[in-house]
């Protein structure tokens, strides 16, 4: 290949990289709500909480559940933290934070600087990321009483977001989940 070839393809190669950075940024600022995929069941998600304990997402049947993946290098997962505390303090909805593959003490110094006022979990392998995200973070998925998935939405939840709290309205209006016979 001749040499001069090599700047030119190094300057089409960084384009084609600024170019995608800014169609990235620009698809965050464009985030929507969509319904869970359909025929995708809702995969089970258990983590560790920052006692080490196991936490598992079916001991909160019956609640309204927003389960968002962050980490704390992630700048729009950071910025939407103000949304998602104010969803915490929403009577019927438990907000658990599930941070992607850090190390307790990464995520202890980080909540220790900024507050969480919701339950913040472990995916110390990534897997429950791999099964419940399309690989893009942030993610945020609305798990409606009976357990399963409804919405997700890929990318940073805007301060002025009506969607999701709409939908979160709808499953709390919805009635609870009747026992079958076996639970009797």
């Amino acid at each position: 290949m001749p040499t001069t070839m090599f700047p030119r393809m190094a300057a089409r190669l960084l384009f084609a990289i600024l170019l995608g950075a800014g169609a990235g940024a620009a698809a965050a600022k464009d985030t929507q709500l969509r319904p869970w995929p359909a025929g995708q069941p809702t995969p089970a998600l258990q983590v560790t909480g920052l006692d080490g304990k196991t936490w598992n997402l079916a001991a909160l049947r019956g609640k309204v559940v927003v389960v968002n993946f962050w980490a704390a290098w992630c700048g729009p997962c950071v910025d939407e933290l103000p949304v998602l505390g104010a969803l915490a303090a929403r009577d019927g909805v438990v907000v658990a934070g599930v941070n992607y593959k850090e190390p307790l003490t990464s995520i202890q110094k980080f909540t220790a600087a900024h507050p969480l006022p919701y339950l913040v979990l472990r995916d110390r392998t990534g897997d429950a990321f791999k099964r419940w995200t399309p690989g893009v973070m942030p993610t945020t998925i609305v798990v409606d009483r009976r357990g399963r998935a409804r919405w997700r939405t890929v990318g940073e939840i805007p301060p002025d977001d009506t969607q999701l709290r709409a939908a979160i309205d709808a499953l709390l209006a919805e009635p609870a989940a009747q026992r079958s016979h076996n639970q009797k």
